[in-house]
């Protein structure tokens, strides 16, 4: 799996509008005309003479490769339209150029589901868009420097992914959404809405429901192993992995499974992945969480617009992509936001929902039974929370603020989410916008397709997301199961010893470890560095961060290692 590369630069004074002339290095873009460059591995197709596809585009009726006429749009039409067209008729991870003289100008349509990211960079003679922020460096021609207010604000809610990036003129834009590069972003025409999807009309049966899950997730699957080849699944033995095995199987398609085990209990999972595998007749490969991988000087998110993985990710990487090599295979696929499509809530929020659509009666009663169970909570408490919400008493604040061990900084404060989803829900239901709320907070953690790495999460797929965000929420409890619909979909071909479990496992006692191991190593990079001398850390509340217990409940051991993987990351672009 190679990452999908491609630098555009289209200059303000523009004047032809035809489709920009390729180049063949990634520093010839910045020109007198619109030039574009793609590595040699990236698909760059032209259906028409008005539209160029950069990435993997698939139909959404074959789920096949998307060929030339569903990409093309029938005459005469306008950009918008066209870039609707493209939305309703493929998916993938792409980027779109539009251009032509009935166009007016050059427009960039930016793929739905995020799976191709797109940066912008501007200058005051271009406008650079690239799926890799080392390129728009490579075509500029400048030195990357570190935003430390936006930084800073970064590491105040971690789990929000931002327009602005950590880096110095550098935004990111919005997925499904329609750019006019040399206009203003009050130019640009939102194609795709989350909210477009919310359910209406009667409430769908559940068994019916699960059957679509089903179909979809292995039509997707389907669709990227062909694009792929011979893929490995990070299987844990938990709902989502095991959602990926079982789509794989019914498309009938080969893959082994790895897993990876702490020598703790609390993180190994050996047994329910060796099950799982076992079960499809497949390879399970285990790696184990050796403290000695980790490095204290890496940045798992170098190269990135953000320190947005774990400062121990690397070393994930390390053995997942060991073991695919021995398996032979060409990717790796994880579950990664899959709690968060499948509606993982622990909340009234459905109860509140199934009241607005159909009333008080049986099957409000019975979610409100569901979600007793699901968060372990008594009726009389699920009442009153349903109540408060109701009265809209409840808290609204959908990204809490984590000031631990940071300086108050009055240079920063509240950014632009990248996708406008609340704003789009702020009058809709309760319970659909927290979906949506769980939905961003996975954003950080996909691995897409610009990423570099050859591990993919194919749970951010567009016909996915879209047909999740279709189902009542009170749908995803049924039962009193948490994603209920995910593990109803592949019943019959899972081991029900997978599908009745609930609890998880991970890396914490692994992570607690190279913490203490690596404790004062820790302190001289973080006191000394670029993090405090540009005042985004407390230094004094730090050195009092170094001196816990990390074995103790309260220990802030993991956001000194956030904090450690941000100071690593801005080294990276400074060197």
């Amino acid at each position: 799996m190679k990452p999908l590369r491609f630098v555009l630069a289209v200059p303000h004074r523009a004047t032809d509008q035809s489709m920009p002339s390729i180049v063949e290095f990634p520093e010839q873009v910045c020109s007198s005309v619109p030039a574009l460059w793609c590595d040699s591995e990236t698909p760059c197709d032209f259906p028409n003479d008005q539209c160029c596809i950069i990435g993997i585009a698939f139909s959404q009726t074959t789920f096949r490769r998307a060929c030339a006429a569903e990409a093309s749009v029938p005459y005469p039409h306008t950009v918008e339209t066209a870039a609707r067209h493209l939305v309703a008729h493929i998916w993938g991870g792409y980027v779109a150029i539009l251009s032509g003289a009935s166009f007016g100008q050059i427009a960039v349509l930016v793929d739905p589901s995020g799976l191709l990211p797109v940066y912008r960079l501007t200058t005051p003679e271009h406008v650079v868009l690239s799926s890799d922020p080392l390129l728009l460096v490579r075509a500029d021609g400048s030195k990357p420097s570190i935003s430390y207010p936006a930084l800073h604000t970064h590491l105040l809610r971690p789990e929000l992914r931002h327009r602005v990036t950590c880096l110095e003129g550098i935004e990111e834009l919005v997925p499904g959404t329609l750019y006019f590069p040399t206009r203003s972003d009050s130019s640009a025409r939102a194609i795709w809405r989350a909210t477009d999807f919310f359910p209406t009309g009667p409430t769908p049966a559940f068994e019916d429901s699960a059957h679509q899950l089903k179909e979809v997730a292995a039509a997707i699957m389907r669709s990227w192993t062909d694009t792929f080849g011979v893929a490995s699944v990070a299987a844990s033995g938990g709902v989502d992995s095991s959602l990926i095995c079982a789509a794989l199987a019914h498309s009938s398609e080969r893959f082994d499974c790895v897993t990876l085990a702490t020598s703790d209990p609390t993180g190994d999972e050996r047994v329910y992945a060796q099950h799982l595998a076992d079960w499809f007749g497949a390879r399970c490969i285990v790696r184990m969480y050796e403290p000695t991988l980790y490095d204290p000087f890496r940045p798992s998110s170098r190269g990135l617009v953000r320190p947005a993985r774990g400062s121990f990710q690397h070393v994930l990487d390390t053995l997942l992509i060991d073991a695919m090599e021995d398996l032979g295979a060409n990717v790796v696929y994880d579950g990664n936001g899959g709690d968060n499509l499948f509606c993982f809530l622990h909340s009234s929020a459905p109860v509140m929902d199934r009241l607005v659509a159909e009333g008080a009666g049986t099957g409000a009663l019975q979610t409100l039974i569901d979600m007793c169970r699901i968060t372990g909570c008594s009726v009389p408490t699920m009442l009153a929370a349903v109540f408060r919400r109701w009265l809209g008493k409840r808290k609204r604040e959908s990204w809490p603020v984590n000031e631990s061990l940071l300086t108050r900084n009055s240079e920063t404060g509240f950014c632009e989410p990248l996708v406008p989803w609340l704003s789009d829900a702020a009058r809709s239901g309760s319970g659909k916008r927290d979906h949506l709320v769980l939905m961003m907070r996975a954003q950080n953690h996909i691995h897409n397709l610009a990423a570099g790495l050859p591990r993919f999460s194919p749970l951010a797929s567009q016909p996915l997301v879209e047909f999740c965000i279709g189902i009542p929420t009170w749908i995803w409890a049924h039962g009193g199961m948490n994603r209920a619909l995910a593990r109803a979909a592949f019943a019959h071909d899972l081991p029900p010893a997978v599908m009745a479990r609930t609890s998880k496992a991970g890396p914490d006692s692994f992570v607690r470890q190279v913490f203490a191991q690596n404790r004062t190593v820790i302190g001289e990079r973080l006191l000394d560095g670029l993090l405090a001398a540009n005042g985004v850390i407390d230094r004094r509340a730090v050195e009092e961060a170094l001196a816990t217990d990390e074995t103790e409940d309260d220990s802030n051991f993991d956001r000194v290692l956030d904090l450690l993987e941000a100071e690593n990351w801005a080294r990276s672009w400074t060197r």
